[in-house]
């Protein structure tokens, strides 16, 4: 009985006993509490993007032989000579001669000429038209020589002046001849206005020499 007792009064304290008139008024307090924390926030994650750094390489040059289509250089040789034909043979030529003339001539007109080439490479020429009748002789190069009497010594000229005389049938108011000396032996004929080719290249080449060497 006495624990019931004890009990009941308990609850009545804690329920408001010891106040007075029951309409006391309880005052709450107020607290105040500081709390310190610490805490540890995770970080985000950052993803840190790594530069590559790689070697960088060179690239060389590639140098490979192909087969295809190519292009052709030009060939370029050098060759050595004269460009002058051989094969007559001029070992015994001792002198070729054209002369020309002309008429009936004046008695102070000169109408008479003729070039000749010695075995020497000694050109002698008397001009046509000169009236005192001078004769100019010069020594010509060994080129021009070694061309000339392959010309001079031709077997066919010589043929033809060994043949008809005169080989063509000749004007008569001009008058032309040819003589070639080979071995102590002379082959001569008039060849006034003959054309065939051997005769025509032996009166261009003396010709010429005249022109170049006795202008």
């Amino acid at each position: 009985m006495i624990v019931r007792a004890l009990a009941l009064c308990l609850v009545i304290a804690l329920s408001g006993c010891g106040k007075g008139d029951g309409d006391a008024t309880s005052d709450g307090g107020t607290g105040t509490g500081t709390g310190t924390g610490t805490g540890t926030t995770a970080a985000p994650t950052t993803g840190g993007t790594a530069a590559s750094t790689g070697d960088v390489g060179t690239t060389g040059a590639s140098t490979g032989e192909g087969t295809g289509p190519g292009t052709t250089g030009a060939s370029t040789g050098e060759g050595t000579g004269t460009g002058t034909t051989t094969g007559v043979d001029v070992s015994g030529f001792e002198r070729f001669m054209l002369s020309s003339a002309a008429g009936p001539c004046p008695a102070d007109v000169d109408c008479d000429g003729f070039v000749e080439l010695l075995a020497s490479r000694t050109l002698r020429v008397e001009v046509f038209g000169d009236v005192d009748d001078s004769v100019t002789e010069v020594e010509i190069s060994a080129e021009d020589f070694a061309a000339a009497v392959q010309v001079f010594a031709d077997p066919a000229l010589v043929a033809l002046l060994d043949g008809d005389d005169p080989v063509c049938n000749p004007p008569t108011d001009i008058f032309e001849s040819m003589l070639v000396e080979i071995d102590g032996v002379t082959h001569d004929a008039a060849t006034t206005a003959c054309g065939q080719p051997p005769l025509a290249a032996a009166r261009e080449m003396a010709n010429d020499l005249r022109a170049q060497y006795v202008p």
